[in-house]
């Protein structure tokens, strides 16, 4: 990478660089970095070696690949950035949607030392039993199966090791590389890397922490304790730190082994229903949901009831989102792309300029896709893309919140399909519609409140800043702020006018001295000394010299 721009903080991670570098100019990618300013002659001698070979499939699966290649960090990256339909074309979300986090599982030892460490004690006395082969492994941490000493089967997760200070490392990498590609930015680009990079670098850590997963668990068990068809298992705490979780162990067959083949007696469609009808209970009347339900996270247990497993990733819709998402699904019913509209920028992170006839006509336009479609023909998943896609059209951003919410349906709805072709989320959706038409009565009514406040407020302030506006301006004391909108292009503007106007001084420098030499001529001894011809060849040497600066530059 163009080494100029390290900076000395970062300089401990100068190897690491160079093995990213490698990578992404393996799979074909130096023109986009050369591009960036970040494949430079000393990077070209960096990767003399090992950096060529043929570029496997289109760009999105070379993309892939690199990020698999390049370890769990870029991994987790690349699956969150796989959410982002409002900022990544649809053929590069769904390629990396496909990104594994399958390794091979670190051995005993060290298993045995990071238990015995975090739960100060010999492996022996806190458990009954351990399994040293593992259920399952990734490239955060693996499962156990365990006994505990009073006799519960519990999984214990135990996390890899030295896979924080790697993650952390890489993530530090990742917030500088969105630095310096947002400066190398247009002025007009509306979406800010650094903030991108900063988010996602606190989700992957906080799926790190191996307690607030714990947390994640115990919040959706209590929500979902008095179901019948979902078990949720139990947190014990006393066996749990930052890098060991231990949960409930139930026997069971995962849902991804049950669609190869369903269990004698169970009705896969009946599976599907509980599969939906949970999913929407945890969105719509407790606003906290479990955010990646694909197959491999969920197990049939023997009695048919489903078993929630691996609570890293989960979502929290507050009050006023769930009202919001409400009214625009209401308004997406009724055919009514103004009231969409507002919604949606209600919500959103609108771009300082936006042209709303414009997103009023596109959404209008999508809404007729859906026109007088039965609702059982409706693919919810597909539909909110659809949306997505049209908010970035116009630059919008949304809630990482509603784009978990929009992947777990997307992986739902597939779930769902491979159970059950015929079944429909949409007409499930319609169950829950009396308790979304409270909700949105009740969201209405504190709108409107809150909007009645605001009103109140301003009536209270507005006597007495009108006040001390006056009294500033009668005493000569009122400051205006101008704020240029795009500094960088008045100061390259700025600096254009005087590339100029020192071309033109140059200009005249050379015309003083063709006028010396010319009166030099007739002046005794100094005629024989050519300093009208010196004069002329200095300054016009300096005067395509500078000429020469300023093109090179592209400021004339």
């Amino acid at each position: 990478m163009a080494l100029g721009w390290f900076s000395l903080r970062q300089l401990r991670y100068a190897r690491r660089y160079r093995q990213i570098l490698r990578v992404l100019v393996k799979y074909g990618f130096a023109q986009i970095l050369a591009q960036m300013n970040l494949y430079g002659i000393w990077e070209r001698i960096y990767c003399r070696r090992g950096c060529r070979g043929e570029l496997p499939h289109n760009p999105e699966a070379r993309l892939r690949m690199a990020l698999e290649e390049l370890g769990p960090a870029f991994v987790k990256v690349g699956q969150l950035l796989s959410t982002r339909a409002d900022l990544l074309p649809a053929s590069l979300t769904r390629e990396l949607s496909h990104l594994q986090d399958e390794v091979a599982p670190f051995p005993p030892p060290q298993v045995r030392e990071i238990i015995e460490t975090g739960l100060k004690g010999p492996l022996e006395q806190i458990f009954q039993s351990f399994d040293e082969e593992p259920l399952a492994a990734a490239s955060i941490g693996q499962v156990h199966r365990a006994v505990l000493q009073s006799g519960e089967t519990v999984a214990v997760k135990v996390k890899r090791p030295g896979i924080d200070t790697l993650i952390k490392n890489d993530l530090d990498i990742l917030v500088e590389l969105a630095s310096l590609v947002e400066r190398k930015a247009t002025p007009e680009a509306f979406f800010q890397f650094s903030d991108m990079a900063r988010e996602i670098r606190k989700i992957i850590l906080r799926e790190l922490d191996y307690q607030a997963e714990a947390r994640n668990a115990q919040r959706l068990r209590q929500n979902m304790g008095d179901s019948e068809s979902v078990y949720v298992p139990r947190v014990y705490w006393a066996y749990t730190t930052h890098d060991i979780l231990t949960l409930e162990f139930r026997q069971g067959i995962s849902l991804s082994r049950y669609l190869e083949r369903p269990l004698p007696g169970t009705d896969p469609q009946h599976i599907a229903a509980i599969l939906t009808e949970s999913f929407f209970k945890q969105v719509f009347i407790y606003g906290f949901f479990h955010g990646d339900p694909h197959p491999g996270n969920i197990a049939v247990l023997p009695d048919g009831r489903l078993f929630f497993m691996d609570f890293g990733s989960a979502g929290y819709i507050s009050e006023d989102l769930r009202g919001q998402m409400v009214l625009l699904f209401r308004s997406f019913q009724q055919m009514d792309p103004v009231a969409m509209v507002d919604e949606l920028l209600s919500f959103a992170f609108v771009p300082p300029v936006i042209n709303r006839s414009e997103l009023i006509r596109d959404i209008a336009l999508l809404q007729e896709q859906y026109y007088e479609v039965p609702l059982k023909e409706i693919n919810l998943s597909e539909a909110l893309q659809d949306l997505m896609r049209v908010g970035a059209r116009h630059h919008l951003r949304f809630p990482y919140e509603f784009l978990l919410l929009a992947k777990a349906l997307l992986t739902l709805e597939g779930t769902v399909a491979r159970l059950s072709p015929d079944f429909n989320l949409a007409e499930a959706v319609q169950r829950y519609g009396s308790a979304l038409k409270g909700r949105q009565l009740k969201y209405a009514a504190r709108r409107l409140k809150g909007t009645l406040r605001s009103y109140q407020r301003l009536a209270e302030e507005m006597p007495e800043r009108t006040v001390e506006i006056l009294r500033s301006t009668a005493a000569g004391e009122l400051k205006i702020k101008i704020e240029i909108e795009h500094p960088d292009t008045a100061l390259k503007i700025l600096e254009n006018t005087i590339n100029r106007l020192a071309f033109s001084v140059v200009l005249a420098g050379l015309l003083i001295g063709l006028s010396q030499n010319i009166s030099f001529a007739n002046m005794g001894w100094l005629s024989r000394i050519p300093l009208g011809e010196i004069a002329l060849v200095g300054l016009g040497l300096a005067g395509m010299w500078w000429l020469f600066a300023i093109i090179r530059s592209g400021r004339l």
